[in-house]
């Protein structure tokens, strides 16, 4: 297969992953705290490097997906167990197999021991790593984390940001794993809203611009293939001419 026909074909295919990541991103356009993934191309440029008696190839391929972090829009609920991220920052959760991850989700519920879990179960963290223990759902939550019940502080909600969040990587429910290797500190002035909900960050229009964009460009790939495969066919015809 010729050069010029691996471009094609690794063009089509990275652009059928990157409608998959942009189908992805439509699908969780009303998803709380989802932020939305880009994919990142890598062009293989072989040929640059290949000398006249080293043939090579040029091709591309979508390499990873990266998280854009970027906040959504806030928006009030009323529910006291919602609670949103003002600006940076991450709520800490364990999970039910003891894992410690990452969430912005902060559609939370009190369960009969009184801990705060989220909708997939998994517990949400105060200081010390401890569960957070609410004696009673109408508890206040104030900007800084302080858990106020009955004019009594009786726990704390800390918030954690990282010095880089492109290692973070999607888990289920909607949290994150970091890397062993990630610098990762309290924040020094949490916000958190009760009553409040974050939204997704996707901006439906601009996916849908993208969407279209990336299906001309794959049908621009389908019509090389096509030429390819004529050109082929041709060169075969005048290889059996005796």
């Amino acid at each position: 297969m010729g050069s010029g026909k691996y471009g094609a074909l690794t063009g089509a295919i990275s652009r059928m992953r990157m409608l998959d990541n942009i189908n992805s991103n439509l699908a969780n356009a009303n998803t709380s705290a989802y932020k939305k993934g880009i994919a990142v191309f890598e062009a293989q440029l072989d040929e640059a490097k290949a000398t006249r008696g080293n043939m090579a190839t040029n091709y591309v391929l979508v390499s990873n997906e990266m998280i854009d972090f970027t906040p959504g829009r806030i928006e009030k609920t009323g529910d006291p167990m919602h609670l949103a991220i003002n600006g940076d920052g991450f709520f800490r959760v364990e999970q039910e197999d003891g894992e410690i991850v990452y969430a912005r989700r902060g559609s939370f519920r009190r369960n009969a021991e009184g801990e705060m879990l989220t909708p997939g179960g998994a517990k949400l963290l105060g200081n010390g790593d401890s569960p957070v223990i609410l004696p009673a759902e109408d508890v206040s939550i104030t900007q800084g984390g302080s858990i106020i019940s009955a004019d009594q502080l009786v726990g704390s909600i800390p918030l954690y940001v990282f010095e880089d969040t492109s290692g973070l990587k999607r888990g289920n429910d909607g949290v994150f794993i970091a890397p062993p290797d990630a610098q990762v500190t309290p924040r020094t002035q949490p916000e958190i809203l009760q009553g409040y909900l974050e939204g997704s960050n996707v901006n439906v229009m601009q996916e849908m611009g993208r969407m279209v964009s990336t299906l001309r460009t794959f049908e621009a790939a389908q019509k090389a293939l096509t030429a390819y495969a004529e050109m082929d066919r041709k060169l075969a015809e005048l290889g059996n001419v005796q």
